[in-house]
């Protein structure tokens, strides 16, 4: 066998090597029973938000960089937005009375509080990538706080998407805790922004290596 044969063999077996890699990999198409007799839920935990199209906060980010809400079933819930404001960022934040009504709710106590644009770069950037990145799940709700988190993306519109007191060390808690440490900062009782945003900073790169992992490249 020539030198040129050689290589041509070896490039043929590791094509089909790599072809039989990816076929493998391609998962099965989820088959729901048509009868619904059968349990959809699965065990875990989502490592994703779930996309919340609708709900009481809809009237509320209008053209808002962020937005978090926090709905206990037996305690006050809270909201904050960041808002570019006349060349300003402004982080707001209130107590919602009737916050499961699209009528009637009320901000009340509110306080606001202005940060600096790389705080609100960072925030922006965690927020507006992690919503895009929500998906539905067949885990199974689970009770508790309710978290919404939202954005506006000019052009796109202004998705949502949403959690339940997540527990697991996973995207959807890393967000959560965000959230609401940028809430104590937003109601004065945590730490400074300065503090908040190198969090907030190692909470994006964690994210980005957990979604877009860097791949190694093969040697030629």
């Amino acid at each position: 066998m020539s030198k040129k044969s050689g290589v041509s063999v070896s490039m043929n077996i590791s094509g089909l090597i790599v072809l039989c890699l990816a076929v493998s990999g391609v998962a099965a198409a989820y088959e729901p029973d048509v009868t619904q007799q059968r349990d959809e839920t699965v065990a875990g935990s989502s490592d994703r938000l779930i996309p919340d199209g609708a709900g009481s906060v809809d009237r509320r980010c209008m053209r808002c960089l962020a937005e978090f809400g926090r709905y206990p079933a037996a305690e006050p819930a809270y909201e904050w937005q960041l808002q570019l404001e006349n060349g300003k960022y402004v982080l707001s934040s209130w107590r919602l009375v009737n916050p499961k009504s699209a009528v009637d709710f009320q901000q009340v106590e509110l306080q606001r509080l202005e940060v600096g644009k790389q705080f609100a770069e960072v925030v922006y950037d965690i927020w507006a990538n992690n919503i895009l990145e929500a998906r539905f799940t067949r885990h199974a709700p689970v009770d508790g706080t309710t978290y919404r988190f939202r954005t506006f993306l000019r052009g796109v519109g202004s998705p949502s998407a949403r959690t339940s007191s997540p527990s697991k060390d996973l995207p959807p808690k890393w967000l959560v805790d965000s959230g609401d440490e940028i809430l104590a900062l937003a109601r004065g009782k945590g730490a400074k922004e300065a503090t908040v945003l190198t969090k907030l900073q190692a909470v994006r790169k964690r994210l980005n290596e957990y979604y877009r992992p860097v791949r190694v490249k093969e040697p030629q």
